[in-house]
């Protein structure tokens, strides 16, 4: 029988030092397995995924409501804005064909009557110009016993805002004077700018187009 001597000098055979081998191969095989098995338990990792609670719901549908409404006001606005802008062009054009319709309008027997509504509908540049010149207008009616009286009206906003706007305004107007006693038909196209003074559309000049 062979023997071996150890590090420590002790002496063993050959068949002890094949047991003791034996032996370390085992336990660490025992130690390999127990490190292995809590993985197998463990099996493969979940990823974490949020519960949708009750709470969570009613925070997405408040914000979703919030969302909705500042939509709606926004919207609401928007057409308030337009609705406002649209009803003072309205108004505008309105009053553009009223001052063409007035200033057209005049009979030599009631020229004050008739000038003072001319007035009523002006405001700056145009209203001092014609408060100027009124007094000699009014000479020339009655001297050529004028009567102008309006057929037919057209009227058409160019531009404008919620305080400014400007018109085209046209007039076929039948007149007569002591010229023409039998009368003749008169065409007037007039460009209109107006503005808003309170409540009230005014026209702030007006001139002649062809």
């Amino acid at each position: 029988m062979s023997t071996i001597t150890t590090p420590a000098g002790r002496a063993v055979t050959a068949q002890d030092a094949r047991a003791g081998a034996a032996a370390d191969t085992a336990d660490h095989g025992a130690a390999d397995g127990a490190t292995d098995a809590p993985r197998a338990l463990a099996g493969p990792r979940r990823v974490g995924v949020a519960r949708l609670t009750p709470r969570l719901v009613w925070v997405l549908v408040v914000l979703a409501l919030v969302a909705s409404i500042a939509l709606a006001a926004t919207r609401g606005r928007d057409w308030y804005a337009a609705r406002q802008t649209e009803q003072a062009h309205a108004a505008a054009v309105a009053a553009a064909k009223q001052l063409a319709v007035n200033f057209v309008s005049v009979d030599y027997t009631k020229v004050d009557a008739d000038t003072a509504r001319v007035r009523a509908g002006a405001t700056g540049q145009f209203l001092q110009s014609y408060s100027t010149s009124v007094e000699e207008l009014k000479k020339v009616l009655v001297a050529n016993k004028t009567v102008s009286t309006v057929q037919r009206t057209e009227a058409a906003l160019v531009s404008g805002d919620r305080d400014s706007a400007v018109a085209l305004v046209g007039v076929v107007a039948p007149t007569k004077n002591t010229a023409v006693p039998a009368g003749e038909t008169k065409t007037y196209r007039m460009r209109l700018e107006l503005r808003r003074v309170g409540e009230a559309w005014k026209v702030e000049n007006l001139e002649f187009v062809g």
